[in-house]
């Protein structure tokens, strides 16, 4: 049985969030998504812990079938799911942008590495934008940009 939950709810300019937390995997069930229609549909995936390849094949799938809106915006995409929008080919819908998504950074004035959620316009020229801690001590990077960012892209 799958551990992925799927709540719906409207925000405030009416547009139709969905939340996704848990794993996305072969036994995930997106039938709940299936007559949803409108203009935008926001998917919410901060709360994405891990997918696999049935998951991102079956994900692939519904959304091609079911997905009828005229954007898909995807918010607070966890590395897991970054790391897929790089090498599966339609993992983002033909109507998808990506509005944010959590980088790693490591941060060596504490020892310890930090997802920092952050916008596609922070990206420039291909190169991660500059964080700093609550000290003001500037993070490093923690990935290799040309391939982290290779979704913004397209």
């Amino acid at each position: 049985m799958s551990s992925l939950q799927i709540l719906q709810k409207e925000n405030t300019e009416g547009d139709l969030v969905i939340l996704f937390t848990g794993q996305i995997n072969e036994d995930s069930d997106f039938s709940s998504l299936e007559t949803l229609e409108g203009q935008k549909l926001i998917l919410d995936l901060d709360g994405i812990t891990h997918i696999n390849s049935c998951g991102i094949r079956d994900l692939i799938e519904f959304q091609k079938s079911n997905f009828k809106f005229d954007a898909v915006i995807y918010k607070n995409c966890p590395q897991v799911i970054v790391e897929q929008m790089n090498i599966v080919s339609g993992f983002i819908h033909p109507n998808g942008v990506v509005e944010s998504f959590y980088a790693p950074y490591f941060n060596q004035a504490k020892d310890n590495e930090l997802k920092i959620l952050i916008f596609p316009s922070e990206v420039v020229g291909g190169k991660a934008p500059v964080k700093k801690d609550d000290d003001g001590n500037e993070l490093e990077f923690d990935d290799i940009e040309a391939q982290y960012f290779n979704f913004l892209k397209g």
